[in-house]
């Protein structure tokens, strides 16, 4: 039985941390699945026919446009975290009020990339705002 996915965010770094951590463990079991799947495909494959080939080439492409997929999940929320990281230092330094290198800014982008994913996947997030 799956996991629940985590649909109560607070804006928050340990909330965002957690659903980052979320988010990377899917696309890594996508791109495992995946790749397992593609390898199996290979070795029990019998082409007969130019028909065959096609059909193969067809389902492996749209294979790789999933791992594709994962590896730009996954470059995403690299970038985000260098973010949050780099804002923290400065945080450190400066004393900016601003809570776990979180500002509205940044929040305001969050809600927006949450309703999109909620409006393409039908689940239903509750943003916090602690």
């Amino acid at each position: 039985m799956a996991r629940p996915k985590k649909t109560k965010i607070n804006l928050n770094k340990d909330s965002l941390t957690e659903f980052m951590q979320e988010i990377y463990n899917d696309s890594t079991n996508l791109m495992n699945s995946a790749r397992k799947e593609l390898n199996e495909r290979k070795s029990r494959a019998e082409v007969e026919d130019i028909g065959d080939e096609y059909q193969i080439g067809k389902v492996n492409n749209e294979t790789l446009k999933l791992i594709d997929s994962a590896i730009d999940k996954k470059l995403s929320l690299a970038k985000l975290q260098s973010q949050i990281v780099s804002t923290n230092k400065v945080d450190d330094t400066d004393n900016n009020g601003t809570t776990g290198g979180i500002n509205e800014d940044d929040k305001k982008l969050l809600r927006d990339l949450f309703k999109e994913q909620q409006n393409k996947t039908n689940t239903e997030y509750d943003l916090g705002d602690d």
